[in-house]
Order: C-alpha cells, then sequence, then structure tokens
C-alpha cells in the first residue's frame, strides 16, 4: 500500500455531474403519512404492544381494586423497572398514541439529525457540535454514545437482539408513528426544550431517512441532517478495519440520502473535518444559522466518553494526524464515491 500523510490544502476534486443511483433501503417515494398510519394489518411487533398494553391496564385495575378493598392495601405503580419495555398507549390501528402524551411545543426548534456509517467518526461530529451550547442531544439519558437505540428499544419499538441496522429485515423495525411518538417522549424525558435545536445522532438512521422526514412532518417539527462520509483511503483504524464487502454496500445509502431532495441534509467529510476544521465549522454555521460557535478543542462528549472519544477534533488530530493509505478497491465502489462528491483519485473515471 502507498502511504502518504496529506496536508490542508489538498483539491477536494472535481466537481463533475455525474448520475445518482435510484433510492436504496427505503422505497425511494415517500411513504406518507396517511400511508403509514392507514395499516390494516397488524404486526407480530405491534399485537405483543398491544397485549403488553392491555396487561399493563388490567395490572393497574387490580392494583386499584386492591386499594379500594384493603385500606392497608400497598400503594401500586404502573412504572416498570430499568431495562424493562414503557409500553405506549396504542391507537386502534396499532400505532403508538400521540395523544397520549403531554403535548409539546416545537415552535421554533430544528431536529438535527446526525448520521453516517457505523465507526466512521460520527461520534466526533456529534462532539463538535455539542460545543455550540444551542444544541441539546440525548447524553442525559446515558446510552452508547448518546445514541438513541437503546430508547427505541425501551419503548418496545426495536428489537433488543437486533444487530444488523440496515438489513432488509430490520427497515421496518421502527415505524414513522413509532419515531413520532420517540421524538415527542425525548422532548419530555432527555432534551433540553429551552434550547432551539434537538439533535439525535445515531448512525444507523442513514438508511431511515424518509421515515424521519415524515416522523418529523406529523409533529411539525422542522428538520435537518448531517451525514458524515469517510472515504476508504482515509479508513485506517486498527479497531474497526476498512471493510469494502460491507463498506460498498453500505455507502449506498449514503448515496441515497444525498440524492433525496426532499430533505435538507449537508454533508461533512471526515478529511476536512481533520484536514481543514475551519471551512467544516463555517459550513455547519451556514446550515444551522442557530449555531453561531464552535470549538474544535473541546468536545460536547467530554463527560460522556473517555479517552479520544471525549476529544475535541483539534486536539484528536494533532495526536493523531488523518493519513491517506491508497487502497485498491473495485470500480463499483469508486463510482459511489464519485456518485457522493469524492474525485481526488480518479473516482469519477471509473464509470
Amino acid at each position: 500500500m502507498n502511504t502518504r500523510s496529506m496536508v490542508m490544502s489538498r483539491a477536494e476534486g472535481s466537481d463533475e455531474s455525474v448520475p445518482l443511483l435510484p433510492g436504496r433501503g427505503e422505497e425511494a417515494a415517500p411513504s406518507g403519512i396517511t400511508g403509514v398510519l392507514g395499516v390494516g394489518k397488524l404486526s407480530a411487533k405491534r399485537v405483543t404492544l398491544a397485549i403488553a398494553g392491555m396487561l399493563v391496564v388490567a395490572a393497574a385495575c387490580v392494583g386499584v381494586f386492591a386499594l379500594q378493598n384493603s385500606s392497608a392495601a400497598p400503594f401500586v405503580s404502573s412504572n416498570l423497572g430499568d431495562g424493562d419495555v414503557d409500553t405506549p398507549a396504542l391507537g386502534e390501528d396499532g400505532e403508538p398514541d400521540l395523544g397520549s402524551l403531554p403535548d409539546v411545543d416545537f415552535t421554533g426548534k430544528t431536529l438535527l439529525i446526525v448520521m453516517g456509517l457505523p465507526f466512521s467518526g460520527t461520534s466526533a461530529l456529534e462532539g463538535l457540535l455539542g460545543t455550540a451550547g444551542v444544541i441539546t442531544d440525548l447524553c442525559k439519558a446515558n446510552t452508547w454514545q448518546c445514541e438513541d437505540t437503546q430508547l427505541l428499544q425501551d419503548l418496545g419499538f426495536k428489537r433488543k437482539d437486533s444487530h444488523c441496522d440496515c438489513c432488509d429485515e430490520e427497515l421496518e423495525d421502527v415505524t414513522v408513528a413509532e419515531y413520532a411518538y420517540a421524538f415527542k417522549d425525548f422532548a419530555h424525558k432527555w432534551w433540553d426544550m429551552s434550547k432551539p435545536v434537538l439533535m439525535d445522532k445515531t448512525p444507523n438512521l442513514i438508511c431511515r431517512h424518509r421515515k424521519l422526514r415524515d416522523a418529523a412532518a406529523m409533529l411539525g417539527l422542522k428538520l435537518k441532517f448531517i451525514v458524515l462520509t469517510h472515504h476508504p483511503f482515509s479508513w485506517n483504524s486498527d479497531s474497526h478495519p476498512f471493510n469494502e464487502g460491507w463498506y460498498s454496500d453500505a455507502v449506498l445509502n449514503i448515496v441515497d440520502v444525498l440524492s433525496d431532495n426532499s430533505v435538507d441534509v449537508l454533508q461533512v467529510k471526515y478529511e476536512l473535518m481533520a484536514w481543514r476544521t475551519n471551512q467544516v465549522i463555517e459550513e455547519i454555521k451556514r446550515f444551522v444559522p442557530e449555531i453561531t460557535s464552535l470549538d474544535p478543542w473541546r468536545s460536547g462528549l467530554a463527560g460522556e466518553s473517555s479517552g479520544d472519544r471525549g476529544s475535541g477534533v483539534a486536539e484528536f488530530f494533532k495526536a493523531h494526524p488523518l493519513e491517506w493509505v491508497i487502497k485498491k478497491i473495485q470500480p463499483t465502489t469508486m463510482q459511489s464515491l464519485c456518485r457522493i462528491g469524492y474525485n481526488t483519485e480518479g473516482e469519477c473515471s471509473a464509470f
């Protein structure tokens, strides 16, 4: 392999226009709120939620009866223990009942979804965004890297044994209505609603962006995406080494998001976050006007993560300079890289 260190002045590559791939993961056409809610046949997951809900109601009724018939009866709580499913109330269609949660005023709020490929550097980007002072995240929930996966599992929307985030069988795991319910739930439990930007950084959302678009629409919530991209030649991690077989398939989800004109999205290149940090900061500030400053020498995750994950991006890349290592990759992968704006190594000549 040919290894060379990159400098800040490296050209970003050609702006050559290339064809985009059709939608991938979810259907390319918008699902539409009406179509999602008008479900005629309940899934096994929703039947399970419905049964669980009835059991909770039955337990509450038993508790009330006991209280009425025994002055010494203990207080009966409907709260579930830690790690259990916090079963939401369901509507007649088997979807979570948004009206069962107290109202939330989303006026003037922006839902900022930060996503990318797993282990591609999304936590570093989240840490940078966390220094803005106007962004609230999910760190209060004490989940892995402040992500939403465990929270969706606790609501019963996502299977706890799920280990394949963007496989076909996993894509229907969380519905549009469930995401809408979850965001409203987050507003009550985890987000600081005094801040204007509500952030959810979860890499696997990269293959669910249309569901998030429709969920935000249900809530009347402004939505923006920041997508982190990471070129194979700068992917040199020892703990999570580059795997082209996985990458070539996963990057198609990024192609899909960046080519979707129905969403407001900003691409942040991992390489530029390392080599042109100030340029990336200015791009983010233009994209999210509520952000007026970002500090690359600090991290919003400093109190949540140990070691390098809690370091500011400037501090991290000073200690670990990012290298550009030429690898032999397939033409189809080069084509995908061209479609997401890379052309420093002849990616666009692979067509």
